[in-house]
């Protein structure tokens, strides 16, 4: 029975296992010392028992030698005779030296070595201890009553063999201390690690193995495990490992579906800003002379027109012709931005005067609804380094919102300001109809406009926001909006420092 439990421990194993193991190291240490402090504590008071036992051997002894020396004397002993035969009993016996006294307690002499009080007798029988060269001395006081006879004396004890033993005695009690402490501690650990701790590395190998390699819970499927509430833990975690195996799976044939859906899409993305490219070429090709011969209509350059209404239906083919060359040119933009192949014409020149000539190509716009235009235009500001076509289009783009959506006798401010990073920040701000909240996440996808009563008679075709939000990042920037319903909408963009070049370059 032994060897089979011995067998089932597998102590030499699990041993192995334990000195390996910081934290069975640990355990074992705290154990070991826990086990010594509390047989320290149950061993303490047998020091003190012994030594107690080792004094009342002292003295009887003692006892029994002062007796001796009565009873081998005669009875008409003289106090002198008593002296010299309790000297002869010095050499075999623990007795040292002593004082005689009387009845009465007067001092009738000593023997051997002195005695702490040989000059009168001591009040008690306790006993006392002396340090001296030779090694540690008793003193024990016995009276007439005591020994038996009509003297008192006081005899001093050899007791330089009570320490030896003593220490004989601790030494052999930290001995067995440490043969307890050491035996507990390694059958504890033996147990302790067969039962709990060689589970518990299993499941820690096995944790760090699913992290490494989560999709394959065979390789660390812990197979072994008890009916305890351990086991119960391995079982959740072998549940736990196959659930996330099947997770990486399912995401994994997810993902390899996601990346074929994002393959698809681009490709179509690309087929479409190709198609649109190519459309876009082929029609304005048709439109622009849709809109020559109906500017030479409208001017009557080859001669006079019959009837004043075909100059009229002139003029509006002409506009109608421009809006609708701009929609194909806008829609051209967005497929060569998306497309990665719209080309920047870059060069360093004075954004202020960018900015006025695109105020000059919107003024009569604003004039018509009344509309007051501000400018808020930091001084000496640097060059902007960018495509200065493109950095009209956004603002136009900009402005034209602006004026679009702001109700008569309503103001629009065009601001520029380098901010504390280095930045070149231009907004554009007006008092329109603003942006409700829910909108303004959709509001920069292409073909989205504000639906409510108050758009609906404004023309537009919701590629102006998104066509600048492309240009500006194409040059490195961002932009952000903020609008409120009924107060207006700020549209705040920038450019980067490396952008910026001072007047002098």
């Amino acid at each position: 029975m032994v060897r089979e439990l011995i067998k089932k421990l597998n102590v030499a194993e699990n041993f192995a296992a334990l000195s390996a193991c910081k934290l069975c190291r640990r355990i074992a240490f705290a154990v070991f010392v826990a086990i010594l402090f509390i047989e320290g504590a149950i061993l303490i008071p047998s020091v003190v028992n012994f030594e107690r036992d080792l004094l009342k051997r002292l003295e009887l002894e003692g006892f029994q030698t002062v007796q001796s020396v009565f009873r081998l004397a005669a009875k008409d002993a003289q106090p002198a005779d008593l002296l010299k035969a309790a000297a002869r009993q010095m050499e075999n016996s623990k007795l040292r030296g002593g004082a005689l006294f009387d009845r009465d307690g007067k001092f009738l002499g000593s023997f051997g070595e002195e005695t702490l009080s040989p000059q009168s007798l001591a009040a008690n029988s306790t006993m006392q201890m002396e340090e001296v060269e030779s090694g540690q001395r008793y003193e024990i006081s016995w009276t007439a009553e005591n020994i038996g006879h009509p003297y008192h004396m006081i005899a001093r004890l050899d007791s330089s063999w009570i320490g030896i033993e003593l220490i004989a005695f601790i030494g052999r009690i930290i001995g067995l201390v440490f043969l307890i402490a050491f035996f507990v501690t390694s059958v504890t650990s033996i147990i302790l690690g067969s039962m709990v701790l060689k589970p518990v590395l299993a499941l820690r190998e096995n944790l760090l193995a699913a992290g490494n390699d989560p999709t394959n819970p065979d390789h660390y499927k812990i197979a072994d495990c008890n009916e305890d509430e351990l086991g119960d833990v391995i079982k959740a975690f072998n549940q736990m490992a196959e659930r996330i195996a099947n997770d990486f799976h399912a995401l994994a044939e997810k993902e390899q579906e996601l990346l074929h859906s994002k393959i698809m899409a681009e490709r179509a993305n690309e087929e479409k800003s190709s198609f649109l490219a190519k459309m876009s070429h082929e029609l304005r090709t048709p439109l622009n002379a849709i809109i020559g011969f109906a500017d030479v209509i409208k001017s009557e350059i080859v001669g006079p027109m019959g009837n004043d209404q075909y100059k009229i239906y002139a003029g509006d083919i002409e506009s109608s012709g421009q809006h609708l060359l701009a929609l194909i040119n806008d829609i051209l933009d967005i497929s060569k931005a998306e497309a990665g192949k719209l080309e920047l014409y870059e060069e360093a020149f004075n954004i202020e005067e960018s900015v006025m000539s695109a105020l000059r190509i919107i003024e009569p716009l604003a004039e018509k609804k009344e509309l007051t235009i501000n400018v808020d235009i930091a001084e000496n500001l640097p060059l902007l380094c960018a495509d200065e076509r493109r950095f009209k289009q956004i603002l136009l783009n900009l402005l034209s919102n602006a004026v679009k959506f702001t109700p008569i006798d309503g103001e629009v401010t065009v601001g520029i300001q380098v901010d504390q990073m280095g930045r070149m920040v231009i907004y554009v701000k007006d008092t329109g109809i603003g942006i409700p909240a829910d909108q303004l996440p959709t509001i920069l996808e292409e073909f989205s406009r504000v639906e409510n009563a108050e758009t609906k008679s404004i023309e537009g075709t919701g590629l102006g926001l998104p066509l600048t939000k492309l240009l500006i990042e194409h040059h490195g920037g961002e932009m952000d909006i903020a609008s409120e319903v009924g107060e207006g909408t700020t549209v705040q963009f920038w450019f980067p420092a490396k952008r910026l070049l001072d007047q002098a370059a």
